[in-house]
């Protein structure tokens, strides 16, 4: 099979780039509880960016293949697993140190796939795992902590316009930040609640202003460094705050400790493998099966900005990091 390889880990972007290529690899052969699956498609993410700058909390041992999701059909069935199962579509989620979903082929444990449906085209299948639930997680949580209102950081970005849909649908009020200008008029077209320019001069206080009107006491942030101070900062007693993302590549900072202190305010983080270690097959194929039908239906919809082939990879990555805003881009199996 044909994968991409990752040969050391280097933060700067570029040069991780510049070293990885395409090889032929011996196809792998799943084992007990384990399916093999014939990719169609798999996105690039932020944690990916991340992982081959050696910046994730997930490193493998070198070379590697990197990927952490995509969609395909399984092909061959370990022992313990029903043969049936050869020919289903699935959507699936890799962490395995032998595994990358940016090739042809891979090896998964069973939960760790989900069946996909058939009105599911292979560009949404290919990417239901990262961003629709992480989503429906951190807005799962947030409507069951009653709050009333939301202010959310990278707002254009895919987690960001699946929480809109899922707040909109609750009648939970969205405060969206974006960095540039031709980003308020396009989320205002959309018909957003309210759009805040993170740059512009007088920021936190019209954040902190709009924040205390509507009782915006949840925040998620996808950014990190000083922003992730001045969300928390500006927002109401007895708010809550998660960090999901660390897209700015900087240390949080910023953050006024009397507000937290006297002002009852939390930190925290989401993490999606261990959210997805706490569900049971039952309860993530009921999620799984909700969130397919609102693509289906089209009100949920990943953006995808472009598809090119494994041995593209270089464009993809490149045409991926300049505009992340526009949507995903696809490696596209040949196979």
């Amino acid at each position: 099979m044909k994968a991409i390889v990752l040969e050391n880990y280097n933060a700067n972007l570029i040069r991780t780039m510049r070293s990885m290529k395409v090889e032929e690899k011996e196809k792998p052969v799943p084992r007990e509880g384990e399916v093999l699956v014939r990719i169609q498609a798999s996105p690039i993410n932020p944690s990916d960016i991340a992982f081959v700058r050696g910046a994730y909390n997930i490193k493998k041992n070198l070379p590697a293949i990197p990927g952490f999701e995509g969609t395909g059909i399984i092909t061959a069935v370990g022992e313990g697993i029903d043969e049936k199962m050869a020919g289903k579509r699935v959507s699936f989620f890799s962490r395995d140190d032998e595994g990358g979903t940016w090739a042809e082929y891979v090896t998964l444990k069973w939960h760790d796939c989900l069946f996909v449906k058939d009105g599911m085209p292979v560009e949404q299948a290919a990417c239901l795992f990262v961003n629709p639930l992480t989503a429906f997680a951190i807005f799962d949580h947030i409507f069951k902590n009653r709050h009333k209102a939301i202010i959310q950081s990278a707002a254009l970005g895919q987690v960001g316009q699946f929480i809109r849909v899922l707040a909109r649908e609750k009648g939970i009020l969205v405060i969206d930040l974006v960095r540039k200008e031709e980003h308020i008029e396009q989320l205002k077209k959309q018909g957003s609640d309210f759009v805040l320019n993170i740059n512009d001069e007088g920021f936190g206080d019209q954040l902190a202003q709009n924040a205390g009107e509507i009782r915006a006491t949840a925040a998620i942030d996808a950014v990190g460094g000083e922003l992730t101070g001045k969300i928390l900062n500006a927002m109401p007693p007895g708010s809550e705050m998660i960090l999901y993302g660390g897209l700015s590549g900087m240390p949080v900072s910023g953050i006024d400790a009397l507000e937290v202190i006297f002002n009852n305010k939390i930190l925290g983080g989401f993490n999606l493998g261990e959210w997805l270690g706490d569900l049971s097959s039952v309860e993530l194929t009921a999620v799984s099966d909700n969130l397919q039908e609102m693509f289906i239906s089209g009100k949920l919809k990943t953006r995808v900005q472009s598809s090119v082939s494994l041995e593209k990879f270089y464009d993809g990555l490149k045409s991926y990091i300049s505009d992340m805003s526009a949507g995903k881009v696809l490696f596209r199996m040949n196979t």
